[in-house]
């Protein structure tokens, strides 16, 4: 039963006044040498049947002169207890009406109020957090225990407490699994459960000092802002703990494949900008969606290019990373982009790619493609001028020029021209190809495979049979 009252209690003080009061710990009234004097609480107490906080403490000094008239009784000065600023929840009408709604017994003042180790029925003082969690969280260890206890059961939002000075603020007691080493890493699945408990104690600007996404997160965006936590954070740096998965050492290579699937672990720590200290302006597209560091906000990350390195990219491997991106190993265009090789590679500030006896061998490297020529040299360009330049290429002859290689290439290049026409068209052009294959002059070879099927493409494209033939497909003509 008083599980579940705590549960009902625990929705009750939402609307309650921003400024809540409790009386101070030491009120300085000697209850117990009153004890025969006041039968009941009540008569010091009116307000607490009907929560009238105005009459809470209903007794006046003017009443106590009464007795402590410096005559009958030695003169007292008391003015009252003091009230101060809390951000505790509690009502005890609505206290006394939820528990006689659960058809449970009626709690005695003692029983919230009594000081512990003591039996006196006037051995009283302000409730200490012991007594609510006897009966809202019995199974707790203590009082900050964050898994254990519901916070909101006791206390409002911090941001509807505004009396609380910035003073109190910082002093709030921190729960024991605030201090465990993964707590920031692990913390936001509980603030995403139940961010009601985060606002007891922290508002907006808590989390703003470290969430770079903190704009576009729910649980953020649903706390309120609060001036005190501002002051409090303001000039403090983030906190950016790094995840167990960074510390991989395929972690460089593969992280854009993680960030693809889920950009949103990336977003809490990193900026646009953290992905540019590697990719540049060529950075993937998934970075769009990280936030843009903003001036005078959290810098999140920063990421340096060393920081990055695969294993094995180590200080000198600069000067021997050659042999690395010959065999492949490790994949260079993981990270890096053809132009940075080249800007260093241009044959004028660094030697080129290949060794230096690499221009009697080149020829076949190129036919097996073993290189991609084509990510430096233009085949038009380069290629071609080179050989005819140097006699290696007779123009217009079939036989010789890039295809030297293969002896017999000449009757075998029409499988390769299917393959890929692509690559023929770097150096000829549709009047090489005429030379031979056309039906209107020539040697009339015929450039089509066995199974070709003149009339199913003569109605596709009629324009291209004209190229070579004088009249078309039956098909086609009709």
């Amino acid at each position: 039963m008083r599980q579940r009252l705590a549960l009902a209690i625990s929705a009750l003080a939402i609307g309650l006044a921003a400024a809540v009061y409790s009386l101070a710990q030491d009120d300085g009234f000697p209850h117990e040498r009153h004890a025969g004097l006041f039968p009941t609480c009540v008569g010091c107490h009116a307000g607490v049947e009907s929560g009238d906080s105005a009459r809470m403490v209903s007794i006046t000094p003017q009443e106590c002169a009464s007795c402590h008239d410096g005559v009958e009784l030695e003169a007292v000065e008391w003015d009252g207890p003091t009230p101060e600023p809390s951000n505790l929840q509690f009502s005890h009408p609505e206290h006394i009406s939820e528990i006689a709604r659960e058809g449970g017994e009626q709690l005695e003042c003692r029983d919230c109020h009594g000081i512990p180790g003591t039996e006196t029925r006037m051995a009283v003082g302000r409730p200490m957090p012991g007594a609510c969690l006897d009966c809202h969280a019995p199974q707790a260890e203590e009082h900050y225990a964050y898994d254990q206890v519901r916070c909101v059961t006791c206390h409002v939002p911090l941001t509807t407490a505004l009396a609380l000075p910035v003073s109190d603020v910082a002093e709030f007691p921190q729960p024991a699994n605030h201090a465990a080493d993964d707590f920031l890493l692990i913390h936001g699945a509980d603030a995403v459960a139940d961010a009601s408990a985060c606002a007891v104690c922290h508002a907006r600007e808590s989390c703003e000092r470290c969430h770079l996404d903190a704009a576009t997160e729910p649980a953020i965006a649903g706390l309120a802002a609060d001036a005190r936590i501002a002051e409090l954070v303001a000039g403090r740096p983030g906190e950016w703990p790094e995840p167990p998965s960074h510390a991989r050492e395929d972690w460089a290579v593969n992280h854009e494949g993680e960030a693809r699937r889920d950009v949103t672990v990336c977003a809490t720590c990193h900026t646009r900008e953290s992905c540019a200290t590697c990719h540049g302006e060529g950075q993937p597209p998934v970075a769009a969606r990280l936030a843009s560091a903003q001036p005078g906000g959290p810098r999140g990350v920063v990421i340096t290019a060393a920081a990055m390195m695969p294993v094995g990219h180590t200080v000198t491997f600069f000067d021997r990373h050659g042999t690395a991106a010959a065999i492949g190993v490790p994949q260079c265009s993981a990270c890096h982009a053809e132009r940075e090789c080249i800007a260093c590679h241009d044959g004028v500030r660094k030697p080129s790619f290949h060794a230096i006896d690499f221009v009697v061998r080149h020829g076949a490297e190129a036919f097996a493609e073993r290189t991609e020529c084509a990510a430096c040299h233009s085949e038009e360009a380069f290629c071609r001028d080179c050989h005819t330049t140097l006699g290696f290429a007779a123009g217009g002859r079939t036989g010789a020029a890039f295809h030297d290689a293969q002896p017999d290439w000449l009757l075998a290049h029409g499988q390769a021209a299917r393959q890929g026409l692509e690559s023929c068209v770097a150096c000829h052009s549709e009047a090489t190809c005429l030379r031979c294959h056309s039906a209107k002059s020539g040697f009339r070879v015929s450039p089509h495979g066995p199974d070709f099927d003149p009339e199913h493409v003569a109605d596709k494209s009629t324009q291209s049979c004209g190229i070579c033939h004088l009249t078309l497909p039956e098909a086609a003509r009709d």
